[in-house]
């Protein structure tokens, strides 16, 4: 018997829901108690944003820093108790393949609190404060319980594996569609351990999620008012939080209207005016961000690459977006070549594809290949058992080019902030990013496929969940 698209039944959500917090919830609460603090990625800069905001500093800003060198420098950061600093960084900044550092067992064991010494975190010192938000209230109440600064990085911790229980059980509820490819995406394990960690990021793609479920609706059925209202708010909080997303809002589009090339016109004109509206308050924040906080990411001095157009000799010392937005409109075409090249790379799309199940650490922690594979077998088993709306053509034609285009604008922002002046190929991009633009696609998804041995495939995620309990917490220790 064909199950409808519009028909929500209480058992498919208890199964969803049960074993989202059954299977993924417990290995997320294990990863956050069980991996030492700053070993997730990016983590102790993140830490030190969130205790930042614990303290009252609601934005980063720039000081003047002496480098190893005993060359001044400014840089952007924030002011915080040294002992995050000295808590967090279980390796050196400048090499994450070492070995991690034994970090003394003394460190962070009393009250934290006091003045605040500046610490360089340079791009993460630019993010707007909101999904640093529970983590902060964590670390606020360890140290209005006069918990040691230990203790309150773990209370922290657990706040944000709070929130994104609570986010991601808010969307298996309110998804009407697909609610097996969004359980399958918050389930990853490399989704699991950013949300038991510091890091916004695990935070941005369960709002990401959210956003996602508000939109999906019966058939030939618009959103409603609030949920579209909301789904708004989510994703304009996602853009200002990382930029480079933009093209997410384009979900504001869907459903997509029908009939006349005038009536499509009409429907599609308010739609993108709240597309506009959504993006505008990041475009504004990336000026402002830019104009005011942001600095470069410091470097051993080195020669431009091949591709600078300006006179040589041309040592740099760190990153340089200006330059590297001199050498892209040099040549226009490497708005496109550049990015291409990275995708076009063998290598690059299998270590995107093992990053976005998971890569965990500094990136550095590799799960099982076989676990890798079988997780992209479920994620694909997820849409296959999910199937598609009988008007999902035209949706998931818009999405496929949202999230094409969200990923080139991550690889050129990567390419600007983070790689060297000149350089031919992109420095820095991992499979994580790709972890906020996969919601998109359950806006082009039923509930289930006609037949029933494709609607079997649906469940295949959760297999995989299961696993995960075991597999991934040794992988990760």
């Amino acid at each position: 018997m064909r199950i409808p698209d519009g028909l929500i039944g209480a058992a498919d959500l208890r199964l969803w829901l049960g074993a989202f917090l059954l299977l993924a919830m417990p290995l997320c609460l294990v990863l956050a108690l069980a991996v030492p603090l700053g070993e997730v990625a990016d983590e102790p800069s993140h830490l030190m944003r969130a205790a930042s905001l614990a303290q009252g500093q609601l934005v980063g800003h720039r000081e003047t820093i002496t480098r190893p060198d005993g060359r001044a420098a400014i840089a952007a950061g924030v002011r915080v108790d040294p002992v995050w600093e000295a808590l967090a960084r279980t390796r050196e900044p400048a090499d994450a393949r070492i070995a991690a550092a034994p970090v003394d067992p003394a460190v962070g064991t009393g009250p934290w609190g006091g003045a605040g010494a500046f610490a360089p975190l340079y791009t993460i010192a630019t993010y707007v404060p909101v999904f640093y938000g529970p983590a902060a209230a964590g670390l606020g109440l360890g140290h209005a319980l006069d918990l040691s600064a230990r203790a309150s990085a773990r209370l922290g911790r657990l706040f944000n594996v709070v929130a994104y229980g609570l986010v991601g059980a808010c969307a298996l509820v309110l998804a009407r569609r697909g609610r097996a490819w969004l359980f399958a995406v918050l389930a990853l394990p490399m989704a699991l351990s950013l949300a038991a960690s510091f890091n916004q990021d695990g935070l941005i793609v369960a709002t990401a999620i959210l956003a996602a479920a508000l939109l999906t609706v019966e058939t030939g059925a618009p959103p409603g008012r609030r949920r579209y209202a909301a789904a708004a708010v989510l994703v304009a909080l996602i853009l200002l939080a990382k930029p480079p997303y933009a093209p997410i809002a384009l979900m504001l589009l869907l459903p997509l209207p029908s009939g006349t090339w005038r009536q499509v016109g009409a429907g599609l004109l308010p739609r993108l005016a709240l597309v506009a509206a959504v993006v505008l308050p990041a475009a504004l924040w990336t000026v402002y961000a830019t104009a005011t906080i942001a600095t470069p990411v410091p470097r051993a001095a080195y020669e431009a690459g091949p591709l600078w157009p300006g006179e040589r000799p041309a040592t740099f010392l760190g990153t340089d977006p200006a330059a590297q937005l001199r050498v892209l409109t040099a040549d226009p075409v490497r708005f496109v070549t550049v990015p291409a090249r990275f995708l076009l790379s063998v290598k690059h799309l299998v270590m995107l594809s093992e990053g976005t199940v998971g890569i965990l650490g500094w990136h550095d922690r590799h799960l099982p290949k076989i676990v890798v594979w079988l997780w992209i077998a479920a994620l694909a088993a997820a849409a296959a058992g999910s199937g598609r709306r009988r008007e999902g053509g035209a949706s998931l034609a818009l999405m496929a080019f949202a999230a094409g285009l969200a990923l080139w604008l991550v690889l050129l922002s990567q390419y600007l902030s983070w790689t060297n002046v000149g350089d031919p190929r992109v420095d820095g991009p991992q499979g994580r990013y790709l972890l906020p633009i996969l919601p998109l696609f359950a806006l082009s998804m039923a509930n289930a496929a006609t037949g029933s041995r494709r609607r079997v495939l649906r469940f295949a995620p959760i297999a995989l969940a299961a696993i995960g309990l075991t597999v991934v917490p040794f992988a990760t220790l």
